[in-house]
């Protein structure tokens, strides 16, 4: 840890080239870039799952935001405060978003601070200029989520913490010096905050006790044991259980999050770490070497001695302490972090609590540097303290060169977009006529899906549904609706067994699917399902599977609606490729209308898992658009190899075209 230096003429340990008014100019510039990029295309994209859940949680009343976080995986400390935000600047994704803006740039303001506190003036300008245009600051910047919220009173509990040790007496000096009360006060109200924010700070406070005991034994060893300097730190611990205990027996209880684990390698795993802490989630890893060993060999430099007057001069003994003590409190998350198997990409974003000392030692790093840089080319006509400002913006520039592709892609790549639930809200509010309902297969989409949609014929699923229980949820639909919209998210953990989506294929007909993101819409229509088929087909794919028949429900029909087509397989014998089926809609001239693509069963029994000699029956739904002319039109199933997309050939009954076999005709009628 750092003794604190005596300043030098500017108020700086390092005697910056700069004079402190173009430094605070600098800092202006950076704070408005980092304010900019977090503004910038804030309320592009839509609000995503998570996000939605905030949205309508700070709807509640204090009460019940309360109550509710009580029962969730995260404290009530944002989400009180996210109510009172909304309250002053409305509901919009702008408005929720900004509450994360904010905290962002005070994310960047602490990371300088932190830099100037235990390194000087430019070290902390460098440390927030790299956190003004970190991808994975900018990133939960622009989520209305606690996380960005968390990396800012980490940063401050940390920075509160390097204060703290300073200010305590060792036993050989300042035995007199009273300690003043509201440095553990601070330091105890900040983490306190930190934990109501999130569980996660738990693993800031471990590692800040342990620094301190490591503080602790190096000030014993060289000025002998000082007990008295554990009361402070011991006051400031009990003030924050103090001021926790309203919620640690619900901490306690809390449901946490799942084990991720641990099939990972460690070293493939700590890259993947620095690659997020250095150019954020937005880029892959194979794109990202560069910046990895860049940031790798920065940290190094953070801690390269530097010997000679120069060293004396600038205290850089006490400097490395304090070099020292942001890695071990980096490390020590770390292994925390690994300790409980928290290593997933979902989890990666508690690692924002180490972004401000990553910033720090970086930008000590490049301090170094450029330090070492401008001794070798002393012999230049630039005087030293030129040449220093000069490599080190030569370095930040490279940094930034680096860092841009991610900034890119977080803005513009469709790859690295939020689940767009606007859209589809867009998309239902479109299709959607009487008759017509939406079911939600994990029920905490609600908060995201009515944000956007009107709250009416929406139908949240129930949360992991037992083999057979979906059916007294789902069953009286089909005598409701003519109509089921299905959102699909976050099937493994709502529904491992895909008791929905098996439900809706035994008992409906799928139209298609529509991705948004990580997000699935599916279409079903609702109709009588024949156990036998109406017509006989004997048509035979591929020497292998045999359609006995079909089943085609009604003749009539209405542009918007979806044709239940059900057909009946048999296996001639063992299938080991997996086909695809292809109903298909086709006008008079044999032009495609309309088609419905999928494996077997929705995707539940593809052809490989079908036994030889027995019935399979699949059922269909073909959409006939809007605006589809009055007319008769065919139906023709096709089946094709799923990677070449090559049909497999038809053999027998009247049906059989080569390579499909028709299911009849259909007539659209006028007005319907």
């Amino acid at each position: 840890m750092s003794d604190r230096q005596q300043a030098d003429s500017d108020g700086t340990v390092e005697g910056s080239a700069l004079p402190p008014f173009a430094l605070g100019l600098l800092l202006t510039a950076v704070l408005c870039a980092a304010v900019f990029l977090r503004f910038y295309r804030l309320d592009a994209q839509s609000l995503w799952n998570d996000e939605g859940n905030s949205a309508r949680i700070a709807e509640r009343s204090i009460d019940l935001i309360i109550e509710g976080a009580a029962g969730d995986i995260h404290p009530p400390g944002y989400y009180l405060l996210l109510h009172v935000w909304r309250a002053l600047f409305g509901q919009s994704e702008f408005a929720l978003r900004s509450l994360s803006v904010a905290s962002g740039g005070a994310l960047v303001l602490l990371t300088g601070l932190l830099g100037w506190r235990l390194f000087g003036r430019s070290v902390g300008l460098l440390a927030a200029t790299l956190n003004a245009f970190s991808p994975f600051a900018v990133y939960y910047s622009q989520e209305a989520r606690m996380y960005a919220l968390l990396g800012a009173l980490s940063a401050a509990a940390t920075l509160a913490a390097f204060w703290f040790w300073e200010r305590l007496p060792a036993a050989t000096q300042d035995e007199e010096r009273g300690f003043p009360v509201w440095t553990p006060l601070s330091y105890a109200l900040i983490a306190a905050a930190g934990l109501y924010t999130h569980y996660a700070f738990v693993l800031v406070l471990m590692a800040h006790n342990l620094l301190f005991a490591l503080w602790w034994i190096r000030r014993s060893v060289r000025f002998g044991p000082n007990w008295r300097g554990l009361i402070p730190w011991g006051i400031a611990q009990f003030g924050v259980a103090l001021l926790y205990v309203p919620w640690i027996r619900v901490a306690l209880n809390a449901a946490g999050w799942s084990s991720a684990g641990g099939d990972y390698g460690l070293g493939p795993a700590m890259l993947d770490v620095i690659r997020v802490l250095t150019v954020g989630l937005t880029l892959p890893l194979d794109e990202a070497g560069f910046a990895i060993a860049a940031a790798v060999g920065l940290l190094i430099a953070s801690l390269w001695p530097v010997s000679g007057e120069e060293a004396e001069r600038d205290g850089e003994p006490l400097r490395w302490w304090s070099a020292a003590g942001l890695l071990a409190f980096i490390i020590v998350v770390l292994a925390l972090f690994f300790a409980l198997d928290l290593y997933k990409p979902a989890w990666l974003k508690f690692l924002i609590v180490l972004l401000a000392p990553f910033h720090v030692l970086i930008a000590l790093g490049i301090r170094n540097a450029a330090k070492l840089v401008s001794g070798a080319l002393a012999s230049l006509a630039l005087q030293r303290r030129v040449m220093r400002p000069l490599v080190s913006a030569i370095l930040v520039a490279s940094l930034g060169v680096l860092v841009y592709p991610s900034l890119q892609n977080l803005y513009f790549d469709p790859v690295y977009a939020r689940d767009d639930y606007r859209q589809l809200a867009e998309d239902v509010q479109e299709m959607r006529r009487p008759g017509d309902a939406i079911v939600l297969n994990a029920p905490n989409q609600w908060e995201v899906f009515t944000y956007y949609y009107p709250d009416r014929d929406v139908y949240p699923a129930p949360y992991r549904p037992e083999p057979g229980g979906s059916s007294s949820f789902l069953d009286p639909l089909l005598d409701e609706y003519q109509r089921l919209f299905v959102v699909y998210w976050g099937d493994a953990e709502s529904d491992p067994r895909r008791e929905i989506e098996s439900w809706f294929a035994a008992h409906a007909y799928k139209a298609g699917d529509r991705w948004y993101g990580d997000v699935r819409l599916s279409i079903y229509g609702v109709a009588p399902l024949p156990q036998e088929p109406n017509e006989a087909a004997r048509a035979v794919f591929g020497e292998r599977i045999l359609l006995e028949g079909y089943a085609v429900g009604g003749d009539g029909f209405a542009a918007g609606q979806i044709v239940p087509v059900s057909l009946f397989w048999r296996a001639l014998r063992t299938i080991e490729e997996p086909y695809k089926v292809s109903v298909q809609m086709l006008d008079s001239e044999g032009r495609l209308m309309s088609q419905i693509d999928t494996v077997p069963g929705d995707g539940l029994a593809p052809t490989g898992s079908w036994r030889t000699g027995e019935r399979f029956i699949d059922r269909y739904g073909v959409s006939i658009p809007r605006g589809t002319p009055p007319g008769r039109y065919s139906l023709i199933a096709v089946v094709y190899h799923a990677a070449s997309q090559q049909r497999l050939a038809v053999d027998g009954g009247e049906e059989a075209l080569n390579d499909a076999v028709s299911l009849g005709d259909i007539v659209v009628e006028p007005g319907r």
